[in-house]
Order: structure tokens, then C-alpha cells, then sequence
């Protein structure tokens, strides 16, 4: 009985430093929100807050399958520019036969082709992650345009795209309820399984990983394969959304924003640490963030502006507490 008390203990006390550690993000968000409230109340109306849910959800996929790739100690860049070639899959397939089954098949099935070719190069043949990802972005951008000739444009109209893109429940997009499933799949996963502790385990340190029995190499294949999943589900999300598909849509934006989104939620770029909650808290950050700076008509190349310096407050923030945890260690 102790011991059960013990560890029960022991559970409650890393429960309440997880809620600590994502304190601060979401003091930030609510305290943007009345700022900015006070400048524009359209900005809390619930036509917008809306907006902002069917604005987010294709950011949110990108910034969920991130999440566990730093956390173990990688990066993936190729996730948005991916996201377009798996949205323009999806349209060629639409195209040619007026359905969607065939399509959706085939950006699962190439979504999760990448994720393993990403994984395997990482994985078994040990080639940096930012070398490997960075690569397969330029195909993807690459490929996007060979499927579709710049400026040229696929529309996808009804059916599928207008309820996926337009129906609501409660008021909110239908797109973002499933954007909550997922992240809550994801929270059981990271939280409550051995798959969790492993990615954990992983990001602090793989020497470690491998001397408790961890197949460090499966774990990462399946994270990249999981991100590379991420991405065509984003890549659906951003069809639906915009109703068309074309080679010039913002991939690498979508990627920056979903980097963003964990690291400002106090996800730590080394790996290792971050919070799924954290994470979410980030990604209504950046969504509340990117339609406030376009309710008052700042210019894009301020909107850029701005992030920047969010983000680099939040890595100095991360970089601050890891130093603290490791003059802790030691």
C-alpha cells in the first residue's frame, strides 16, 4: 500500500508540473485575447472564433505530428510543402474520378510512404534528420509543380469538400472537432503509454534509451511515419478549406507556424520535453495571433515580424529552463 500511495503521489506531483509548465502559455493567450478584445471586440465574436477554429486545423495537424518528432530529438521539415503535394493528390484523384475514396487512399498511403523513407534515412542509415527532411521538402515542392503546372488550379467542389469544409456542430467546424480527437489520442498516447515514455526517453537521451531496451530505431520510424500521416490529414484539411488546390499554396508558412505552435507552448527544441496541452495552448496562440494582426490590417511582412520575436522569447524561455534542469541533474 505505500508503495501504490507512493507512486500515486508521485503521479499527482508530475500532473501539476505539467499544468505549471503550460501555465504560462495560457496566461499569455487569455491576456492577448482581452488586448486585443479591447482594440477590436470582434475579435471574441463567436462568427469569428469560428473562423479562427476552421482557420487552425491544418497548422494543428502539422504542429501535432511535429510535436513528437522534436520531442524525440529531431526535426521533420518537410511536413508543409508535403502537405500541398498530399492536397494535390487529393485533387488529381478528385479530378479524375469525381470521388474522393481513391483519393483519400492515396494521400494515406503516400503520407505514410514518406513518413517511413523519412524515418528509415534518419533511423537506419543515421543521416541528420534536418538534412533528410529538408531534402524531401524541395521534392515535394518540386513534385507539386510537375503534377500541376504553376498557376494552374484544381477546385474541388461539394460533397466531400463542402461538408468537411463548411458543416459545424455546436457552431464550430466539423475540421476542428477532429483536430481535438486527434490531439486527445495523442494526449492518451503521450501520457498513458509505453509509446510516450519511449519518445520521451529517446529525446533525453538515446545511449540511455538503448541501455533500457528501447528499439530506438522502430520508435522512430513510427514517429516520421505518424508526421508524414499528420501531413496528408493537413493536406485534406487545406483543400477542404480553401475549395481549390495549386502548387503555390503556403506550405513552408504552415510548417513555420506548427514549429511555432509547439515551441511556444513549451514543447523543448533539444527533445525531451513538451506537454500536449502545452502544444494545443501554442497552436490557439499562433490562430488567435495570425487573425488579430488581419482584423487590424497589419501588413503581412509585420505579421512575420512579430512571430519572430514570439518565437525567439519562447526558445530563450525554453533554453533558460533547460540550463536550470541541468544544473539540477547535476
Amino acid at each position: 500500500m505505500p508503495v501504490v500511495s507512493e507512486r500515486r503521489r508521485l503521479t499527482a506531483m508530475t500532473t501539476v508540473g505539467k499544468l505549471l509548465r503550460e501555465r504560462n502559455i495560457i496566461f499569455v493567450t487569455l491576456a492577448c485575447c482581452l488586448v486585443f478584445y479591447l482594440i477590436n471586440p470582434r475579435l471574441l465574436s463567436l462568427d469569428n472564433l469560428s473562423a479562427i477554429s476552421r482557420q487552425i486545423v491544418p497548422i494543428g495537424l502539422i504542429a501535432l505530428g511535429q510535436f513528437f518528432v522534436v520531442v524525440s530529438g529531431n526535426i521533420d521539415l518537410s511536413m508543409g510543402m508535403a502537405s500541398v503535394l498530399f492536397a494535390i493528390v487529393l485533387g488529381v484523384f478528385f479530378g479524375m474520378t469525381g470521388g474522393v475514396e481513391l483519393g483519400l487512399l492515396a494521400v494515406v498511403a503516400s503520407s505514410l510512404a514518406l513518413g517511413f523513407f523519412n524515418g528509415v534515412m534518419v533511423a537506419k542509415l543515421k543521416l541528420p534528420a534536418f538534412i533528410v527532411t529538408l531534402s524531401v521538402l524541395f521534392m515535394a515542392q518540386g513534385l507539386s509543380g510537375l503534377i500541376i503546372p504553376r498557376g494552374q488550379q484544381i477546385f474541388l467542389m461539394g460533397g466531400f469538400f463542402s461538408y468537411v469544409g463548411s458543416e459545424t456542430f455546436l457552431g464550430i467546424y466539423l475540421s476542428f472537432w477532429f483536430l481535438v480527437a486527434l490531439f486527445g489520442l495523442a494526449y492518451v498516447v503521450y501520457n498513458h503509454t509505453r509509446i510516450g515514455t519511449c519518445i520521451i526517453a529517446i529525446g533525453n537521451s538515446e545511449e540511455n534509451a538503448k541501455l533500457a531496451g528501447i528499439n530506438i530505431d522502430r520508435v522512430k520510424i513510427g514517429i516520421f511515419m505518424f508526421s508524414g500521416l499528420c501531413s496528408g490529414f493537413a493536406g485534406v484539411m487545406l483543400s477542404t478549406r480553401m475549395g481549390f488546390v495549386q502548387p503555390g499554396l503556403d506550405g513552408n508558412g504552415l510548417l513555420l507556424d506548427g514549429i511555432a505552435a509547439i515551441i511556444i507552448g513549451g514543447t523543448l527544441i533539444l527533445g525531451g520535453r513538451g506537454t500536449i496541452g502545452g502544444a494545443f495552448w501554442g497552436l490557439l496562440f499562433i490562430g488567435l495571433v495570425n487573425n488579430a494582426l488581419n482584423l487590424l490590417n497589419v501588413e503581412d511582412v509585420w505579421h512575420q515580424v512579430f512571430k519572430g520575436l514570439v518565437i525567439l522569447a519562447a526558445l530563450g524561455a525554453n533554453w533558460i529552463l533547460w540550463q536550470s534542469r541541468e544544473a539540477t541533474a547535476h
